[in-house]
């Protein structure tokens, strides 16, 4: 397999591409709906009725989701968990279709321009839109979005992978340039995730820290009720710029409700005796409600790590890593899938990134189940006379239940292994931030943007590496990644990139996920309701009488 040089790619070698790109992307614009927002007036913002047989408007969506937000500040929320709630409040700077391509219809941006001396991304934005709060959407409110995340006071989730942003310009009332410190081919994937998401900075300045829980953004729903670890419910955003494919404003649902149930039996029950509408399904329950004639399934194959098991490398008695490799190797996830997941995940045969990802590839150098290998490496960390820890995991019954099974499987090669259980927020804080235990058993949100996990993850400074171990040698990769714009030379840097990963036991992917959700026929444009991180998204979904 050839390799990408660990260089940086000179402005020379990246040019050709940028240009291209630049041009490409130009045409898409001038081809595509998005940039009419600019000439739309007050008129033509008014909701046309659909046609005859269409989506009806009015409606009340109620929704069964495991988790509770950690925040609904997009960028201080530290669960992935947490986008179930935020995208119905926000819109990103620059959206995604499915794939991942930008999309300028429903974007912040109505177009883009990449610059090569220096490296830098313009903006044009849309005009006439306006946050939760009445504060107009503009090139001021982008450049305050964006320094606020670049703060290392803010500690805002995704700040390394914007680290890339120098400076942000504002050219007028509706362009903003991005002054970069290279490359960043990642940079359009990542726009359309947290460090994308566009909130009212008068309403960040007013609340201060109760924003994360009270926030305004442009996007289809605002925030109507938060009554913690029970429910979120959100009303229809009368003033959304946003339209479907035939000029009616979106959306179309009066209210939406996401309920949370973290016991999946009462989830799928909830569903089955119409107490909810839509829900993504249990494993156990997949096959049962696949003949039930009543209820419509969508599916998602890769929809998120379902299980991985996450090292701190800095903390006793795992920053050994042969005893972290002995654990990898220790643990069986055909017979996890199998007890706890009914076979229904997907064993994980390369990184973090999922079957579905561009950038996923079966690559053999990653530990799998082998004890004979799990015993010679904890012989060869001395310690054939085991040792204990304590791992922590989340409230999810699977998780739970796979981390007791991961127990066993450890004790057969002398490891005691404790389990602490506590909520989604306080287990990923702890673990990331707190840095308190040295293993989390856990899972992780579909990002098909790599760039996503190797600067948030694997970068030396990045939030969700618990360690924080000064590597050199990741770093350069990790920016290297994010540069290229080709995504053929970005995929060879990312398959370097799980060579140490993979290989010091960083992180072990034990199986991928698949999502299922479910409704009943009532619940209608649900293949619209997954986005490309496999979140939930209801701008679309409509209600049949």
């Amino acid at each position: 397999m050839s390799i990408v040089p660990r260089a940086s790619p000179s402005r020379a070698s990246v040019s050709a591409s940028l240009v291209l790109v630049a041009a490409l992307q130009a045409i898409l614009v001038a081809c595509t709906p998005g940039s009419r927002a600019e000439r739309l007036d007050s008129d033509a913002l008014a909701a046309r009725p659909p046609a005859v047989g269409g989506p009806r408007y009015g409606g009340h969506l109620r929704v069964g989701h495991s988790l509770e937000p950690t925040s609904l500040d997009a960028i201080l929320g530290r669960s992935g968990a947490d986008a179930y709630f935020w995208r119905q409040i926000f819109d990103q700077l620059v959206d995604a279709d499915p794939r991942l391509n930008p999309r300028p219809e429903t974007s912040l941006a109505v177009s883009w321009e990449i610059g090569t001396d220096p490296d830098t991304i313009t903006f044009r934005l849309r005009q006439g839109v306006v946050f939760h709060d009445g504060t107009p959407f503009n090139a001021h409110a982008v450049k305050a979005n964006i320094e606020r995340i670049l703060d290392p006071e803010t500690v805002a989730t995704p700040r390394a992978s914007l680290a890339v942003i120098e400076a942000v310009e504002v050219i007028d009332d509706f362009t903003v340039r991005f002054d970069l410190a290279r490359p960043w081919g990642a940079g359009f994937g990542m726009l359309a995730d947290r460090g994308g998401v566009m909130s009212s900075p008068a309403a960040i300045d007013e609340l201060g820290p109760d924003y994360g829980w009270n926030p305004a953004g442009t996007g289809p729903f605002k925030l109507k009720e938060v009554i913690t670890g029970t429910l979120v419910r959100f009303v229809r955003n009368e003033d959304y710029w946003g339209r479907d494919e035939h000029g009616n404003q979106l959306p179309y649902l009066d209210e939406v409700t996401i309920r949370v149930i973290r016991d999946e039996t009462v989830r799928a029950a909830a569903l089955r005796t119409g107490e909810i509408d839509v829900t993504y399904l249990p494993y156990k329950d997949v096959s049962t409600f696949e003949r039930d004639e009543r209820f419509q399934m969508e599916t998602m194959p890769g929809g998120g790590i379902a299980l991985t098991l996450v090292f701190n490398v800095n903390k006793p008695p795992l920053d050994d890593v042969n005893v972290r490799l002995a654990i990898a190797h220790a643990v069986d996830p055909t017979v996890i899938n199998r007890a706890i997941f009914f076979d229904r995940a997907i064993e994980a045969d390369a990184g973090m990134w999922p079957v579905g990802s561009w950038v996923h590839e079966p690559d053999v150098e990653r530990p799998y189940y082998d004890i004979d290998k799990a015993r010679r490496y904890l012989a060869k960390a001395g310690r054939e006379g085991g040792l204990e820890f304590t791992a922590v995991t989340h409230h999810n019954p699977l998780l739970v239940s796979s981390a007791e099974v991961v127990r066993a499987m450890l004790k057969k090669i002398g490891i005691h292994m404790d389990i602490d259980v506590l909520s989604s927020g306080p287990a990923t804080e702890r673990f990331n931030h707190g840095q308190e235990y040295p293993m989390f058993v856990t899972s992780w949100s579909r990002y098909p943007e790599p760039d996503w996990m190797a600067s948030l993850a694997y970068k030396s400074d990045g939030y969700y590496n618990p360690g924080n171990v000064l590597r050199p040698d990741v770093d350069e990769l990790v920016e290297l990644g994010a540069s290229y714009y080709d995504n053929e030379a970005r995929k060879q840097v990312y398959l370097e990139m799980n060579r140490t990963v993979l290989g010091e036991a960083w992180f072990t992917p034990l199986l991928y996920g698949v999502t299922y959700a479910a409704a009943p026929g009532k619940v209608r444009n649900l293949d619209q309701l997954m986005g490309w991180d496999g979140k939930m998204n209801f701008a679309t979904i409509w209600l049949e009488e």
